[in-house]
């Protein structure tokens, strides 16, 4: 699956309108990258799979095993990079909701529990 990179830049403007820094965040982690991924396919089952739906203790327990903290995925970077997920996701419905469930499903391969029959 190819995945949307997502860059945010920060520009602070003086009162004249000049641009007075620019600076370019750096690389999410290898497991904070991991974590909004993760998120991005949680929010994409909720709106787009008909048969299943996040399980949202089993979700953030693997969130924190991420060593990332749940809140964390409301705010900032990561919040653009997950919601940057879900919109990878949406470009193939029903091959992400199969993904989806034969990874993360109740019998998944890589964390069985995060997504449950609705």
């Amino acid at each position: 699956m190819r995945s949307l990179g997502l860059v945010v830049v920060t520009i602070a403007l003086s009162v004249t309108g000049s641009i007075l820094r620019a600076e370019e965040p750096a690389a999410l982690p290898p497991q904070t990258l991991s974590a909004a991924k993760l998120a991005g396919l949680a929010g994409f089952v909720n709106v787009s799979c008909d048969t299943l739906r996040t399980d949202g203790e089993r979700f953030k327990g693997a969130i924190r095993a991420m060593g990332v903290d749940p809140a964390e995925l409301d705010r900032g970077a990561l919040m653009l990079q997950a919601r940057s997920y879900l919109v990878a996701y949406q470009k193939d419905l029903p091959g992400s909701c199969t993904r989806a469930e034969a990874l993360f499903g109740q019998s998944g391969r890589i964390i069985p529990g995060i997504f449950v029959p609705r």
